[in-house]
């Protein structure tokens, strides 16, 4: 007996010496935010105080030195983030976490990120004359500083990733990345050309494939400028978009307000990005000084130059243009040669090129792509099914055309008046962006920017094109003079959430425009008659009413009513009395989203599969169909396809939506009414990659959260319907943030989480109770006020050289 108690202390001790090893480890592992260090590529010594939310505040003697860096510190907290994006955007993921990621990798292989970043870092980044070039070039140079000589983060030990340095190549990485969130018609079109060829263009009538006539629109104005002077293929896109561990963009409000309407009497700027949650947040803040040079920003992991934020003049915001810029041509294939297409009366020779995926524990994976004149061909690359007799090709602005987003950063962030900010703004070509802009000057602005092509009228770009008539073809690119745009318009304030821009001299651009609901909220708000304040414009960035959702509900209930079924009270009741508030506390969203969840899916479903049903869902078009559809009792949609016996009509659908929410209800919530609260079904978790393993989700992810929101208001907590009873956050706001330009040296913001990826930092999450509540932080310019608040000084000091 006693040895065994022996036995037993023994392995106890030696667990208990493991964990404290591991404890050991792990603080040694976080981030250095004090002291000094010594690093090799700095000329001259830079101070970096971080404040109490551990943002950087970097204060240099030169350019170079600031971005140098701002590189180091950004790869102190962010590493593993920059790590994995690259890898997603370069299809190499399957090299470290195995073949389950080969679909992910053939995805962005075919796409041609890799070839985009290739082409665009020779040629904008092979010299380092031009002071664009210097700053990139000083910022890699400090992120490799700490590939080279800083703590491995914990995720590179546990997935076994190899450090390496980071090139210019990899800056365009995250671009293309970046552009490739926006590219929703990557995920519609295929399905809607799905629709109109299997299933008939009487089913597209119920599906807002074209703007809506009930659009709330962005209108244009230009006033005087102020100043002091397939199914596989759909199931290989759905497949490898649900494996993606890097989370993409997926909309965004942000309006500017004018000084004539506001209490300071100067431009206030709000500004909220829709990005998927995950952990770490998305933006990685980051304030410089250097002589001549003050700027904050939000910046994106491995991009030196901040896409939203700052400086002593200027302001602005970012949210998803969604115009169209991508494209796919069916080509004809020359039935004597597999490597020729057919362009008008002559056939063309496809170019080959080739992808090799390393595989972690397996053979490679060779991709032989063939691009013809109008982009790569998809299917056979995507899908890993045998070449196709029907060739698709993808054309997609982003590759077609030289890509000048870094200038535009560049200059956006050092631009000092009105006229600067739009020539920067100019030189955007994809993503498509909608910039939100104001000055100290008192200029307001908004600017749909992208390159945008010029089609031809018969054209409907959400469907497949004909790539051998010549008849599609694209007639060349509007002038950005020509984008939508408002200019200091008189109503006094430019707004924008992802909806429809109205049209220019008779153009309607197309893309995948939101709802009305967020846009006709936050349009009904900053119309109201007042002087803004920052607390005035917090109201409305929190704002959960979704006025919308109310007109699907009462039709809902309508059809629920003329069931006479006594048990469907209870679900009828909340519908009727709902003022589509989106509360933690209320009862009626619990009962809507269940019951819309279950029609769209009854309805659907039979007709499209499971996968396209799915991939579908992801887009705008439903969101933009749900009143249409419901109040059409005539729809085909009603008809289950697989019943050839028997005709589905919509009350028979909506009894079982009922019966199935209820159900539902009963189990996820209660038995009583007063149970059914919101937020019992609705929490926010911001998960990690490493969080799909258990127990590693309760050291890495952070929450669950009980959370206000819903599926497009403007507080856009938002989710993928489906038929579970819970709706967790998928996607919402990836930082809010708001400028009066009063005092621009002291703006408010809020993280989701935090600024560090580091799990042992305790600024990984020290922000997510804020952010869950609804509170902001500063966002703070001025170093004696940084400095009076639990600030840390980090000095880094050149290294001897020899």
């Amino acid at each position: 007996m006693k040895i065994i108690k022996r036995l037993l202390l023994g392995v106890l001790a030696l667990v208990v010496l493991l964990i404290l090893s591991i404890v050991i480890y792990l603080q040694t592992t976080k981030p250095t935010l004090s002291g000094e260090l010594t690093l090799t590529g700095l000329k001259e010594p830079v101070e970096v105080v971080y404040d109490e939310y551990g943002v950087p505040h970097i204060y240099a003697q030169n350019a170079e030195d600031a971005y140098f860096a701002l590189g180091y510190v950004h790869a102190q907290d962010r590493l593993f983030q920059m790590e994995m994006l690259r890898r997603a955007a370069s299809g190499r993921l399957a090299e470290v976490l195995g073949p389950d990621l080969i679909k992910v990798d053939r995805l962005f292989r075919t796409l041609g990120i890799n070839k985009f970043a290739d082409e665009n870092a020779e040629r904008f980044l092979s010299t380092d004359t031009a002071a664009y070039q210097q700053a990139v070039y000083a910022y890699q140079k400090g992120v490799n500083e700490f590939v080279k000589t800083g703590t491995t983060p914990v995720e590179f030990h546990i997935m076994g990733i190899p450090k390496s340095e980071f090139t210019p190549k990899d800056i365009y990485l995250a671009v293309g990345f970046m552009s490739f969130g926006f590219a929703e018609a990557l995920q519609a079109d295929p399905v809607l050309e799905k629709i109109r060829t299997e299933l008939g263009a009487s089913y597209l009538e119920d599906l807002a494939v074209q703007t809506p006539v009930d659009a709330e629109r962005i209108k244009n104005f230009k006033g005087e400028i102020k100043g002091t002077a397939g199914d596989s293929l759909i199931a290989s896109i759905h497949e490898a978009l649900e494996l993606l561990p890097v989370p993409l963009w997926q909309g965004s409000n942000g309006w500017v307000v004018s000084g004539e309407r506001t209490a300071s009497g100067k431009p206030i700027l709000a500004n909220d990005t829709h990005i998927g949650f995950g952990q770490p947040a998305v933006w990685y803040e980051a304030h410089i000084e250097y002589p001549g040079f003050s700027f904050y920003g939000h910046h994106l992991a491995g991009i030196p130059f901040g896409l939203l934020g700052n400086n002593n003049k200027i302001a602005w915001g970012l949210t998803m243009f969604e115009n169209d810029d991508m494209d796919f041509f069916k080509e004809t294939l020359n039935p004597e040669n597999s490597n020729q297409v057919k362009f008008k009366d002559q056939w063309e020779e496809l170019i080959s090129r080739k992808e090799i995926i390393k595989v972690k524990g397996e053979e490679d994976v060779v991709l032989e792509l063939k691009t013809s004149r109008h982009g790569t061909i998809v299917n056979g690359g995507i899908e890993n099914v045998a070449e196709s007799s029907s060739p698709i090709a993808m054309w997609w602005m982003l590759s077609a055309e030289p890509n000048y987003a870094l200038q535009a950063a560049y200059l956006l962030n050092r631009a000092s008046n009105f006229t600067e900010a739009q020539k920067a703004v100019s030189l955007f070509s994809a993503p498509g962006l909608n910039v939100m802009y104001g000055d100290v000057d008192g200029n307001i602005a908004w600017w749909a920017a992208g390159k945008l092509p010029i089609r031809p009228a018969h054209v409907v770009s959400k469907f497949f094109l004909d790539g051998a008539s010549g008849n599609d073809e694209y007639l060349g690119f509007y002038p950005f003079e020509k984008n939508p745009q408002s200019i200091n318009p008189p109503w006094g304030y430019v707004y924008t959430s992802n909806n429809q821009p109205d049209s220019v001299e008779g153009v309607l651009y197309p893309g995948y425009y939101y709802p009305k609901s967020r846009a006709g909220r936050v349009n009904e708000l900053l119309a109201e008659n007042k002087k803004w304040t920052t607390e005035d414009t917090k109201k409305v960035n929190l704002d959960v009413i979704g006025k919308p959702q109310v007109e699907v509900a009462k039709e809902i209930s309508k059809i629920l009513q003329g069931l006479s079924e006594p048990a469907f009270q209870v679900l009828i009741a909340p519908l009727e009395s709902w003022n589509g508030d989106n509360k933690s506390t209320d009862i009626a969203p619990s009962v809507y989203y269940n019951l819309l969840s279950q029609i769209i899916f009854l309805s659907m479903k039979d007709e499209l599969g499971e996968t396209a049903f799915k991939t579908l869902m992801e887009t705008s078009v439903p969101k933009n169909s749900y009143l249409t559809l419901i109040s059409n009792d005539n729809s085909l949609w009603w008809d289950n396809v697989k019943t050839k016996e028997i005709k589905e009509t919509r009350s028979g659908v909506v009894k079982e939506a009922a019966n199935k929410t209820l159900a539902l209800l009963e189990k996820t919530s209660g038995e009583k009414v007063e149970e059914w609260t919101w937020g019992k079904i609705h929490t926010l978790t911001h998960n990690h990659p490493l969080g799909a393993v258990k127990p590693l989700d309760k050291f890495f992810n952070v929450g669950p959260f009980v959370v206000d929101g819903g599926q497009e208001v403007v507080n856009n907590l938002t989710f993928s319907l489906d038929t579970t009873g819970y709706f967790p956050v998928t996607v919402g706001p990836a930082l809010r943030k708001i400028t009066d330009l009063s005092a621009i040296e002291s703006g408010e913001t809020i993280s989701p989480t935090g600024q560090s990826g580091n799990v042992m930092s305790k600024h990984y999450d020290d922000q997510a109770e804020l952010f869950a509540t609804g509170k902001f932080r500063p966002m703070l310019m001025n170093r004696s006020v940084i400095e009076q608040k639990n600030s840390t000084k980090l000095t880094l000091i050149p290294a001897p050289t020899n």
